[in-house]
Parts: structure tokens; sequence; C-alpha cells
């Protein structure tokens, strides 16, 4: 994939490119919702395959699709605009996901913190719905597992590793994230913002505070790389972990020992952490701004 330009035309104005990618995932999900209803319907007795296609549809219709077909509309300039026309180099690559392996320590602190807040008594109610929530998503990915065969292992690293990882990416930082950057957000807003919704759309509560993060790491990845393969390398990596760990364990919580929640592996992990994300930022591109030129 060859370096290009920067500068992208527009021809829409920045508020209608916003919309019109909020249009197409709405008709995706409502799609998305339909075709995995009927084959339901369809398809009584097999809950986990239903589950595996309805996890593939939503994430083509309402993420990939609505990514290429904004792009597409809005620019001559698709694949610039979605940030697929750059390779990342393999060394920087290596280290990202190193990032992700060092911050495991610190991470899981900040796991525990968010999965033991409480709201007020006065929304215990609403507490409890949304932990049935998360217990629920945990269910299905795990019943989406299957039996402990190789087989359903590598389906679900494809499924809920592979694609979700580049559908999430295409659709939050290689769409949503740029398209905000071109209607003159600040490059660092865009990303905090882009990474709060990515983290709202899961409904996890419980777990909003470490997606958030996991969000604005992979938004300044594409900032630094000028590349959504390299955020979408490390989210893969991320989501492969979790698979298997729950797959191993049945948590998806690496099984790091008691050694990891410790003060001193925590602040190594921060440390360490802290000097990747610094190399990163000094090797990845020269210069980081501007982003992205439109001019529209």
């Amino acid at each position: 994939m060859a370096q290009t330009s920067d500068k992208i035309s527009f021809r829409v104005s920045p508020g209608l490119r916003i919309v019109l990618l909020a249009l197409t995932f709405i008709l995706g999900l409502v799609l998305a919702g339909f075709v995995v209803a009927l084959l339901t319907g369809l398809s009584s007795g097999r809950a986990i395959a239903m589950l595996r296609i309805g996890a593939v549809l939503q994430d083509i219709l309402m993420l990939v699709l609505p990514a290429i077909v904004t792009a597409i509309i809005v620019t001559s300039r698709p694949a610039a605009l979605l940030a697929i026309d750059r390779a990342p180099r393999l060394i920087p690559s290596l280290f990202a996901v190193l990032a992700m392996i060092l911050a495991t320590p610190a991470m899981n602190v900040i796991i525990e913190w968010n999965a033991s807040l409480h709201l007020p008594q006065s929304m215990a109610s609403l507490e409890e719905a949304l932990r049935t929530m998360e217990e629920s998503a945990g269910a299905a990915v795990t019943m989406m597992l299957g039996a402990h065969t190789a087989g359903n292992l590598i389906v679900s690293v494809l499924i809920i590793g592979v694609l979700a990882g580049f559908s999430e990416e295409l659709f939050f930082r290689g769409s949503l994230q740029r398209l905000l950057v071109s209607s003159h957000m600040s490059a660092a807003a865009a990303i905090w913002v882009t990474a709060v919704i990515f983290s709202a759309v899961h409904f996890q509560f419980f777990g909003f505070v470490p997606r958030l993060l996991l969000g604005a790491y992979f938004g300044y990845l594409l900032l630094w790389s000028r590349s959504v393969w390299l955020p979408m390398l490390a989210h893969i990596f991320n989501n492969t972990l979790y698979v298997v760990s729950t797959y191993v364990t049945g948590s998806g919580d690496p099984e790091l020992g008691e050694w990891s929640m410790q003060w001193y592996a925590v602040a190594a992990s921060v440390i360490l952490t802290g000097a990747v994300l610094y190399y990163l930022r000094k090797n990845l591109v020269a210069k980081p701004e501007p982003y992205i030129k439109a001019d529209c």
C-alpha cells in the first residue's frame, strides 16, 4: 500500500458526513436484527450457530458496510479517509502489541475498580439491570465458544478476535474518528469522543473505563501511524487474548496470579507501558499534525 497525501476532498459538509454514518449504522442495525430474527425462526435448536451468524451479520451490516458506504459517498478517496491505504511498519506494530501486554497489571486494577463500582441506593434496580446485562454478554461469549475443541476455538477467534477487531476499528477509528477530525475537531478530542462512543455502545457500564482507555489507545495508534491497520492489529490481539483466556479459564481476564495486583507490578506496568508509548509516539511519525486535511 503506497503512502499518500493526507489531503482529502469531500463532497458533503462535515455535519452531513456524521449524519450519513449514523443513518447507515442504524439501517444496518435494523437489517441485522431482521435477518437474525428470520434465521432464528427457521433454525430452532441451533443457538450457538445463530449466535455466531448474528455476530458476523452485526459486524458486517452495522460496522463494515456503513464505514465503506459512507466513505464512498462523502469522498473520491475512500481508502485514504478510512486510512486503509498505509501499511504499518513491523517493529512499531510489535511494540504496539507489547504495550498492551505490559499494561495488563495496571489495566487489571482499573478493571477491578470499575467492576466494583456501585450506584447510589436509589438506583439499585438500575445497577442490578446493568450487571445482569453484563453477565448475559459474558454468557453469550461463553456459549458462542461452544464445546472445548480446537475447531470451536478457531471459529471463535475468527469471529470475536479477527472480525470484531477489524470491523470495530474500521467503523470507530477509520470512519468515525477520521470524520470528526475532518470536521475541524482536534485530533485529541476526536480520539476521546470516539473512545467514549466506542465504550458506550458495548452497554457494559462496569467495564466502561477500561474499554474507554483501550479505545483511546487505538485512536492514538491511528493518529501516530496514519494507518488503521495498526489499531486493528492491536484490537485483534486484545480480542483474541480474551477469547483464549475465556476458553482456557472460563474468564475473559488473563490469569496472571496475585503478583500482578501488587503495587510493584502495577508500578512497573505503568512505567514500562509509558516508555513503550513514548517510543511509539516518537517513531511512528515525525510530525503527527495535521492529522487529516480537508478542502471542503
